[in-house]
């Protein structure tokens, strides 16, 4: 004989487990899944997810931006892997998914040794080097050969806690704390998620962005862009003649606010795997507007004083360290500051392939 069903009981039924898995997620620190149809039912992404367009969504935290990156996928045998981080430099602002460094250098299949090196660009907006710390402590699960970390004064320098930082917050603060960083993460304890946010209800927005993140791998397989390019403004050489940076002028010493212990400990985290420091080209206006500034980000007193302090520290560290801060030409740029052009990867592959192949290779530069 059939059991009668009864609605209210259901619905109670229904209720009471609802509110257990809330409660389950909250008390045990439960987050929503990081299972990736990329790399299984799609092609796996050159770059980490970034913006919100009809291509792209913005996630934060560093388990889902990876598991839908190439990287995921299986390490090939013959594959030299190279990963790279940094800024949104790195990351490709302004440039389609076929234009940016790792794609373009993996088209030219360069050997190393009996492997052929296989590039996986981890960059990610924002200048941080906490960020790039994060990033990089995640990519060793993922069996990298080589770190190349592309550097600037900014990312030595961070300013304030970004998002990024405040979804990772629990792998940030364990990094802070082992390697005695002196970056205050007083505001990232303040970000704490209170009961509420640790329950699915309180996750509904991540889970929703990572739900999203799923369906575009149907738009990425089907088109191959993975983030709307927008229209550029023609280049402005006039940078201007302020000389401040950060609130700072000439008479001040940078130096002491430049994080190196970061740096120093994400070469411990690389340990023993070979990393390649480098001091990324940015834009230097025509000689006749850069009395006062290379840039629109920076004027020449503050980074000089970077360029020289991150040189000595190098030399002293005993670091692989390559400095191409001008190594591109201005009008390879796409704005006055760090983001360069399509045409601009190439040369920057040149000048940093040489460096690459005597570190990690064995070979003559």
């Amino acid at each position: 004989m059939k059991a009668d069903i009864h609605p209210l009981r259901l619905v109670l039924k229904a209720a009471c487990l609802f509110v257990i898995i809330n409660v389950s997620c909250a008390l045990f620190n439960l987050q929503v899944s990081e299972v990736s149809a990329y790399n299984v039912l799609f092609p796996g992404r050159p770059r980490l997810p970034f913006g919100a367009s009809s291509f792209s969504i913005m996630i934060d935290r560093v388990d889902t931006m990876f598991a839908s990156h190439l990287i995921s996928a299986a390490k090939a045998q013959d594959e030299y892997r190279v990963a790279i981080i940094g800024d949104s430099s790195v990351w490709g602002e302004n440039l389609r998914a076929h234009e940016i460094i790792s794609e373009q250098w993996n088209r030219l299949k360069v050997p190393c040794g009996d492997k052929t090196i296989r590039v996986y660009d981890l960059g990610y907006p924002h200048p941080s080097v906490i960020k790039d710390l994060v990033i990089l402590d995640k990519t060793m699960e993922y069996e990298p050969d080589v770190i190349i970390w592309f550097v600037t004064l900014n990312t030595l320098n961070p300013r304030q806690i970004n998002p990024f930082l405040e979804a990772n917050r629990q792998r940030a603060i364990n990094l802070l704390k082992t390697h005695d960083i002196p970056f205050t993460y007083a505001e990232l304890n303040q970000t704490r998620p209170g009961f509420y946010e640790r329950t699915l209800i309180g996750q509904r927005s991540t889970l929703a962005r990572q739900i999203k993140l799923q369906l575009l791998g149907a738009v990425w397989a089907a088109t191959g862009t993975d983030n709307g390019t927008p229209l550029l403004e023609p280049l402005d050489f006039d940078v201007g003649n302020n000389s401040r940076y950060r609130g700072m002028d000439s008479s001040d010493d940078i130096t002491p606010l430049l994080l190196f212990n970061a740096l120093a400990a994400g070469v411990d985290i690389a340990r023993p795997l070979p990393v390649l420091i480098v001091n990324e080209p940015i834009f230097v206006t025509k000689e006749e507007y850069a009395a006062v500034r290379y840039n629109g980000m920076y004027p020449r007193w503050a980074y000089d004083q970077f360029r020289a302090a991150l040189t000595e520290q190098a030399q002293a560290s005993g670091w692989n360290y390559l400095d191409l801060w001008n190594a591109i030409p201005p009008e390879y740029f796409l704005d006055a500051g760090v983001h360069r052009s399509a045409a601009s990867q190439q040369l920057l592959i040149q000048q940093i392939n040489p460096a690459l192949q005597s570190i990690a290779c064995d070979a003559k530069p």
